[in-house]
């Protein structure tokens, strides 16, 4: 009898037929109401041991007490997940509102350790290097960056765990770092580490880098697999504000360079010399404006063709990010052969020797028309204006700039006049 309810029990539920509300199936309900239906099939059986009654009664009991400690662990498991789900919910919203690289990683890291709770954590980003795809570490909780960003591993060496984390595209953890083959052990040194997990961030199959969590033993005391699955997410949702940060910082780039030479372009020229004008009108302070053109461009395009003369300005752009590098300069290309560099905080003297130092630095260049056909050096003219003394206007600075860029073109070209 015993068996053939179970057997019509286990039939009606496997083909979901037990039309029961959700709340009877979770809880004891259900066998409670199987208890009372098989004491009533027993007394109308006729069975009357009460060592069978009470068996089946202690049966059920036990029952009872195992499907109720199976529920709540359950629900609990259910409502650390649930809470889970909702920290990355939350940190997914704000990683999504910023598009700085900059800030996505500070706050990929503040919530690693604030809202996951590990004690310490470290980014890698694979970044093109020297022709090659390398790992580099940008930023950490416990270590100095300055020391982290020294910290470099080749994509294809797969002898290190982080190296290895990216190539086969899946998390580690490390149990024992000192005493692990796969650990490189001049980094476990610097950052002292004892258990940590490596976790690769991966868009659309691409790895754009390694995240490092460190269990300490204090918040988080050890890493288990369960947490990778958590961690995991993170990662997946960090790469994506990455990956849309960098896409970011490109199109803002492309808005304001010139594509060719890595420059500034016209539009972002003219904008930054309205500001800084405005600036040094207000403050009483000197701004200065270099503007050159290649001399006799055009040979050299008629020459070597227009293929050449595209390496030349891209050439240029590197000479004039070589030499400046400090925040009171903004280099861009004008307009095809002219240049336009804003100096500000610089005296007349001051620019007119960083103008000759130009001027030089692109005659002795070795550009690629000159290592092939060992033709003349390519020169400049460059015109220098100054505000206050020369001009009112940031109009009047360009004009009164290339009036004297013309000046120098007329008096033998190659040389910088700025009066």
């Amino acid at each position: 009898m015993i068996k053939q309810i179970s057997k019509f029990v286990n039939t009606f539920i496997k083909e979901n037929r037990l039309k029961l509300m959700p709340w009877l199936i979770r809880t004891s309900t259900l066998l409670i109401l199987l208890l009372l239906v098989t004491f009533v099939l027993l007394d109308y059986e006729e069975i009357s041991d009460p060592f069978f009654k009470y068996g089946i009664f202690i049966l059920f009991v036990f029952f009872f007490v195992k499907n109720d400690i199976s529920n709540y662990w359950q629900i609990r498991g259910l409502q650390h997940m649930y809470d889970e789900f909702k920290d990355i919910n939350r940190i997914t919203e704000a990683l999504r509102s910023t598009m700085k690289l900059e800030n996505v990683l500070d706050m990929i890291m503040s919530n690693l350790t604030r809202e996951l709770k590990y004690e310490r954590a470290f980014i890698f980003l694979a970044l093109e290097e020297k022709q090659k795809t390398v790992l580099r570490g940008v930023l950490g909780m416990g270590v100095l960056n300055e020391v982290l960003r020294q910290q470099v591993f080749e994509m294809d060496d797969s002898e290190g765990i982080i190296a290895r984390s990216a190539l086969e595209k899946k998390p580690f953890i490390i149990k024992d770092a000192r005493n692990d083959h796969r650990c490189e052990q001049k980094l476990v040194d610097l950052l002292n580490l004892k258990e940590f997990a490596a976790i690769p961030l991966i868009i659309r199959d691409n790895v754009l880098g390694v995240l490092v969590v460190v269990a300490d033993g204090f918040t988080k005391s050890e890493i288990f697999e369960e947490d990778l699955i958590l961690l995991e997410i993170f990662a997946n949702q960090s790469a994506i504000a990455i990956q849309n940060a960098r896409l970011y910082e490109r199109i803002e780039s492309l808005s304001v360079s010139d594509e060719l030479t890595g420059l500034y372009n016209h539009r972002y020229f003219q904008e930054k010399l309205i500001f800084e004008f405005s600036k040094a009108a207000e403050n009483k302070t000197i701004i200065s404006l270099i503007y050159f053109d290649i001399d006799d461009f055009k040979y050299y395009n008629d020459t070597f063709g227009h293929l050449m003369g595209d390496s030349i300005l891209r050439s240029i752009g590197k000479i004039l990010r070589s030499l400046l590098h400090n925040d009171n300069s903004c280099a861009s290309r004008y307009g095809g052969e002219e240049f336009a560099v804003i100096l500000t905080g610089l005296t007349r003297a001051e620019t007119t020797a960083l103008a000759e130092m130009i001027r030089v630095s692109i005659e002795n260049f070795e550009f690629e028309y000159k290592i092939e056909n060992r033709q003349k050096n390519l020169t400049i003219s460059a015109g220098i204006a100054v505000f206050p003394d020369d001009v009112k206007t940031s109009r009047e600075l360009i004009d009164t700039a290339d009036d004297r860029l013309y000046k120098a073109k007329r008096s033998g070209k190659n040389k910088v006049v700025a009066e």
